[in-house]
């Protein structure tokens, strides 16, 4: 028994650890010339908040520049695990083994410091003879030596694929990196085609995502160009062609360990060859991924629901009503929620059996996913409007979702439970006449008259109440409470914004005034100007989960206005209105 306690403590205990975020010191080579420069990298992985990175003192070196602060991928939009790397250029003053101290950084809470790393620095005597020159950087070029063999072997592409196989409807993840230890220029000139797939975007270019990788003893600096989750729609043999990339790179012919860098553009690099310093050269080259072949396989007909209609992956359903009573003829919402991981951008709205005397009308949807993992996760919620034309007792009856597992390669129904409800006749409401009759009975003419006249008088009120509510429906401004922390005329752009244009233009307008807002309170520009980047800012900013949440929320319904045709399942006067409250959140939060 106690042996038993022992190991499960200890699996809690290597669990709790494996949980934690990483933090590590690397350097770009672990021996370097006096008086030439390197780079020496502290990187946190998977952690969910990161804070107070401090640097260490760099007594033996001369500081170029640093810290650069690269970001790493969200891996979990719900919990942000993030990655992000300060990178520091130093010159190396004199020869001799020194210590590069590890920094400290707060994450999750907790103060970590990063490993001590040993360099070894070599006078420029001893490199002169000969000694240790395989440690000079890819920068320099050695007399005779092949330029684009060099090339070829420091600077590639990779398409990485977590499987060549799959069902249809599986997700296959395609990863396309940049590898390199030279000074170069990349552009991206051709982007792969990914015929026969839906696409779901993870990472771009702008994400700026920069790790390092060692290859063969060599650490490369590795650029995610693009990370897509590719959904296959039917079955058959597809590629994935290549993409393409241009190259501008420069080599020195002086002996010279110099930290290289990379940048990396689409469509804009300019093709004319330049000479960057007196004693370097340029040379351009291409470089592209293989064609990659993926072979998609159908969905085995053997045991297949009759209701089964594209679903891969694995999923629960529930259905739920706001109430289970109604008036007659009242419209009500019925709300078929699926959950769990797989192919949510293909998934259809279930088929509802409406009992006889209730009406139900096509659904709009809203989605709440995670596109930093793969198969997708979340939940796609379907609203489904409906009135009743009688009263009585109803039960709407259990809806059945059929799904393909490739996991174990079965079919699955999973079903909701029947919702029961009642409708009811529609209480009537005393009209003020028949108030004044039952005064009538008891009061005096003079007390009549008053009554009347308060009656009358209040009834204009009303009206007038209800006219200036409706002409707020034209045009919904954010209210005061709101206007005066200065959010309305952030988020709007102008007075306001009107609810009843095209759905393009309001979600265009809306996102616009959004990213005004972050950009002005995070101090974002240019190609930070992403998702990934401004919720790891809010949550450095001390912002709560629950907002940069339902931030994502907003942003992703102003996508989905712009973008598709989709209904976003909420009227565009109630967005309108959260995003000033969430915004007002915020701009509380930061003062």
């Amino acid at each position: 028994m106690k042996k038993t306690a022992v190991i499960i403590l200890f699996l809690i205990v290597s669990y709790i650890s494996l949980a934690q975020g990483v933090f590590k010191t690397i350097l770009s080579a672990d021996r370097v010339i006096e008086g030439e420069s390197f780079r020496v990298q502290y990187v946190v992985q998977d952690a969910s908040v990161i804070s107070n990175f401090i640097s260490p003192e760099f007594r033996q070196f001369r500081l170029i520049s640093g810290p650069d602060i690269y970001m790493g991928e969200l891996s979990n939009l719900g919990n942000l695990k993030q990655s992000k790397n300060f990178v520091f250029t130093l010159v190396a003053l004199k020869p001799g083994r020194f210590i590069i101290p590890g920094a400290t950084i707060n994450i999750d809470g907790k103060i970590i410091k990063s490993k001590d790393l040993i360099l070894d620095v070599i006078s420029k005597e001893s490199n002169s003879k000969g000694f240790e020159k395989e440690s000079l950087s890819d920068y320099f070029l050695r007399p005779g030596e092949d330029v684009q063999q060099k090339i070829k072997e420091n600077l590639f592409l990779k398409v990485l694929l977590d499987k060549k196989s799959c069902f249809v409807g599986e997700p296959v993840l395609a990863t396309f990196k940049l590898y390199s230890r030279l000074e170069s220029k990349s552009d991206i000139v051709k982007n792969p085609g990914f015929y026969g797939f839906s696409v779901y975007d993870m990472v771009n270019l702008t994400d700026k995502v920069l790790t390092v990788e060692k290859i063969n003893g060599k650490p490369f600096d590795v650029h995610t160009v693009r990370k897509v989750q590719l959904y296959p729609l039917r079955a058959g043999i597809f590629i994935i062609e290549s993409m393409e990339v241009k190259n501008k790179v420069e080599f020195s012919r002086s002996l010279v360990n110099k930290k290289t860098e990379q940048e990396i553009s689409e469509g804009i690099l300019n093709s004319k060859k330049k000479i960057i310093n007196s004693g370097t050269e340029v040379f351009e080259s291409e470089t592209n991924t293989p064609p990659v072949t993926i072979k998609v396989k159908p969905v085995s007909e053997k045991n297949k629901p009759p209701d089964y209609h594209g679903a891969v992956g694995s999923f629960s359903i529930s259905a739920a009503i706001a109430k289970n009573e109604f008036y007659k003829n009242e419209e009500g919402l019925l709300e078929i929620k699926i959950r769990g991981s797989g192919n949510f951008i293909q998934l259809n709205a279930p088929t509802i059996q409406w009992p006889q005397g209730i009406e139900g009308f096509e659904p709009t949807l809203n989605d709440s996913l995670n596109k930093y993992q793969s198969p997708l996760t979340g939940q796609r919620v379907f609203l489904y409007p409906f009135v009743a034309d009688s009263t009585g007792q109803f039960s709407i009856p259990a809806v059945d979702f059929s799904f393909f597992n490739p996991v174990n390669g079965s079919f699955n129904t999973v079903s909701t439970k029947p919702v029961s409800l009642t409708i009811n006749e529609k209480i009537k409401i005393s009209s003020p006449v028949s108030e004044v009759k039952k005064v009538r009975k008891n009061s005096n003419p003079q007390v009549v008259l008053l009554i009347c006249s308060l009656i009358i008088l209040f009834g204009g009120i009303f009206i007038y109440l209800i006219f200036l509510t409706y002409r707020k429906a034209e045009v919904v401004i954010i209210p005061d409470k709101i206007q005066n922390v200065n959010v309305t005329e952030d988020v709007l752009s102008s007075a306001a914004i009107h609810v009843n244009a095209d759905d393009k233009d309001f979600y265009t307008s809306l996102q616009k005034g959004i990213w005004k807002f972050m950009t002005n309170r995070f101090k974002i520009s240019g190609s930070e100007m992403n998702k990934s980047y401004l919720f790891t800012q809010m949550l450095k900013a001390g912002l709560s989960e629950s907002i940069i949440n339902e931030t994502a929320e907003i942003l992703f319904h102003c996508e989905n206005g712009i973008y598709t045709n989709a209904s976003p399942g909420i009227d565009k006067k109630t967005i309108l209105l959260k995003s000033g409250e969430v915004l007002k959140q915020i701009n509380q939060s930061l003062l």
